[in-house]
């Protein structure tokens, strides 16, 4: 298949993938599978801060945690004959706010992109053309999203909005993980 024109460019995925406190230590893989072949153009990784459309019109508010992670990208190329091999997409050192997009310049077919590494939250929306123009749904399973009319047009006032401080949240997250310890077996001697 040839490469698509960037006129047809949409949002072909977007989804929270959330892991375990004991999961996000480790460098793992997670998959976004689509129903049709996709050309992977761009994806973008939504902090707090941030939301996004998805492909059934709704919205999905960013996640992402922790503030910075190195994302490796990777995709099968559905018209090799091996289509289980994987081809490198390419790498993101993501920051919060500052860097939290990478183009993805390639002529791939795919229906499965895979997300390697630590995280406890990921919010990632992926750009990029159908080969199927008539397909209206690309994700292979509905992300947790909801769908809401446009309320206004233009930027939304966030001046009301309270900050919690990195000091209250490290003091929840750390309390949550103790909890989840304890739930979980994990014993932890502190002197």
């Amino acid at each position: 298949m040839c490469k698509p024109k960037k006129s047809e460019r949409r949002v072909v995925a977007a989804e929270s993938i959330f892991r375990s406190f004991v999961i996000a230590k480790k460098l793992e893989s997670s998959e976004v599978i689509f129903q049709k072949p996709v050309n992977i153009t761009d994806i973008h990784i939504l902090s707090s801060s941030m939301f996004s459309p998805t492909p059934n019109g709704g919205i999905i508010p960013g996640l992402t945690e922790p503030g910075k992670i190195q994302i490796t990208f990777q995709c099968n190329n559905v018209d090799e004959e091996s289509a289980s091999a994987n081809v490198d997409l390419g790498e993101l050192n993501y920051e919060e706010n500052i860097n939290t997009k990478l183009l993805c310049d390639n002529e791939i077919w795919t229906n499965r992109l895979i997300v390697q590494g630590k995280f406890l939250v990921l919010t990632i929306v992926v750009y990029g053309t159908v080969n199927d123009l008539k397909a209206e749904s690309t994700q292979k399973k509905d992300p947790s999203t909801i769908t809401i009319p446009p309320i206004f047009d233009g930027p939304i006032d966030m001046s009301g909005v309270e900050y919690i401080p990195d000091s209250v949240m490290e003091r929840i997250d750390a309390e949550v993980e103790h909890e989840f310890d304890k739930l979980s077996g994990v014993h932890q001697n502190n002197h």
